[in-house]
């Protein structure tokens, strides 16, 4: 998330936020409820908040849905500086996102066999596939997308389409199950869409009313992705992504007096690295921990472990860039 040439404040708030909500929602809510335990805190929160808004997940698909966007709003700045050339744009994601994945997913495998408990839901692998299918569509497309930007992100809306519908076949028939897997992420496409929308309308490669137009087809991408796969129809995800939408939107030209504190800083910096920690080392260290310590005592514990751990990610990243 680190990796715009020139960072835009709304866009450094909106992912410093983010990645606050998802680590509370995977480890306070999530964790809490799998674990058999309560938090007057978090019932508040849900009756008072999410219920009301119709946000679920403990605005965990929220945060995930912002971070979408933000993940499209930079990609779509690397494409347009790599100009029609394929090789350096697939160079610059791979030295930006590949690495912390990678060790990432060996740090989840080796915990898992030692008995740890890393979170390794879809909720988790779905957003990465995701924005790893969104950067191969957009590299395909790059040529066009450097000639004629809006009909690029059609295109690239069709392919998306007609794989949602293949993993919606799939789903149904219980045949083809990476099909599935695809379809699922792709359902997730739209969101880093209409993050690389805002980019393009933002650099006045799109008018007002093909960015709207464009924005409008993601949002029924994202309906019809939940008709699809019906598993996802009680947590309300259109209406998640309509508030990320907003939210973005808002925070785009505003927040630069938030952008430069040490805290926002610090997380923009570091979103990849804790988005991929939150799960994998955050988690597994408050099942470690449960059976001895008290989860008021144990989530501190386990966020400062997730902090240290994205750390060390984004230092060992820096020094393979």
């Amino acid at each position: 998330m680190d990796e715009r040439r020139t960072p835009v404040a709304g866009v450094s708030v909106v992912t410093a936020a983010a990645v606050c909500l998802i680590a509370y929602s995977y480890l306070v809510g999530l964790w809490l409820d799998r674990h058999g335990h309560s938090s007057d805190l978090v019932l508040v929160v849900r009756n008072w908040v999410n219920r009301p808004t119709g946000v679920g997940e403990d605005f965990g698909f929220l945060g995930v849905a912002l971070l979408l966007m933000v993940a499209g709003f930079t990609v779509a700045g690397i494409a347009r500086a790599a100009g029609a050339d394929r090789l350096p744009f697939a160079a610059r994601l791979a030295r930006g996102g590949l690495p912390t994945v990678v060790v990432a997913a060996a740090v989840g495998a080796l915990l898992t066999a030692v008995g740890a408990e890393p979170l390794v839901d879809p909720a988790i692998t779905t957003p990465v596939g995701a924005v790893a299918l969104f950067a191969l569509v957009l590299l395909v497309l790059l040529p066009l997308q450097h000639r004629v930007p809006g009909l690029a992100v059609f295109v690239q809306l069709e392919v998306v389409c007609l794989l949602v519908l293949a993993g919606g076949w799939a789903t149904s028939t219980g045949e083809l199950d990476a099909l599935r897997v695809i379809g699922q992420a792709a359902a997730l496409v739209p969101l880093a869409t209409l993050g690389q929308v805002a980019w393009l309308y933002r650099v006045d490669l799109l008018l007002r009313w093909h960015a709207l137009v464009l924005g409008l087809l993601c949002l029924a991408l994202v309906v019809l992705a939940e008709r699809v796969f019906p598993e996802t129809a009680a947590f309300w995800h259109p209406l998640a992504a309509v508030y990320a939408l907003l939210l973005f939107l808002i925070a785009l030209p505003r927040g630069a007096s938030i952008a430069g504190t040490r805290v926002v800083r610090w997380l923009d910096s570091r979103a990849l690295p804790l988005f991929v920690s939150i799960p994998v080392v955050g988690y597994a260290v408050l099942g470690a921990q449960h059976l001895v310590i008290t989860p008021a005592v144990a989530i501190p514990i386990s966020l400062t472990c997730t902090c240290l751990a994205a750390e060390l990610l984004h230092r060992c990243r820096k020094r393979l860039a």
